[in-house]
């Protein structure tokens, strides 16, 4: 099993109160509340449904083991050495990344140990990017039963906002203007909208 966390939250929302207010046409310090939770909803949605990050988040990705690889069934003898294939790669969810910080592994007894980078590769030119072992290196053993491997990174598209692709900016206005014609009422038909799931599917992780 894996688990992952946020460890240290955007600093920024994808879309400013104020060019939000300008897409719905709203005076002055109109519904500014409101419109800052619809922005807070509308990012939430999109990163959920992209399964990606807009601004610059850490996480912790903390997994039990590195899986086996599938090995399909032998009909039959076989001969050759009685092994454990064990993946070589790890795939990073919630990309773009950015940086990897640390990978740590942890024993039994809770003891803690830092896998040094130079054991590994960090292959980011591909969605999702995966941290890959270097020739001649393993992972690491006798861990613990849960939590085993600890993996920090950084994925977003920086810390700007203007950084975050324009389709994806643009869905999230016109996820806002559909909640705030209909607040009050069930806004979870927003998500069918063929304007906005067009404009995300190009950037949608499957």
């Amino acid at each position: 099993m894996a688990g992952l966390t946020i460890t240290t939250d955007a600093s920024d929302e994808p879309l400013s109160l104020q060019e939000t207010k300008d897409y719905l046409r709203l005076d002055e310090q109109t519904d500014d509340s409101i419109v800052r939770s619809l922005i807070i909803n509308a990012r939430q949605f999109t990163e959920e449904y992209l399964a990606r990050s807009l601004i610059n988040k850490t996480y912790k990705y903390s997994m039990d083991y590195i899986e086996e690889l599938d090995v399909p069934l032998w009909e039959g003898n076989k001969v050759g050495p009685d092994m454990t294939i064990r993946r070589r790669y790890v795939t990073l969810p919630r990309p773009p990344l950015v940086s990897v910080t640390s990978i740590t592994s942890f024993d039994d007894s809770d003891n803690s140990t830092v896998f040094a980078a130079s054991k590994y590769y960090v292959d980011n030119q591909r969605e999702q990017a995966r941290i890959v072992l270097r020739n001649g290196e393993t992972w690491p053993t006798a861990l613990r039963v849960a939590n085993a491997i600890e993996v920090v990174y950084v994925a977003g598209y920086g810390t700007d906002p203007n950084n975050v692709p324009e389709p994806i900016r643009l869905a999230m206005l016109q996820y806002i203007a559909y909640l705030y014609e209909h607040r009050g009422d069930d806004g979870s038909a927003a998500k069918l909208q063929p304007s906005i799931t067009s404009l995300l599917q190009p950037y949608r992780v499957l």
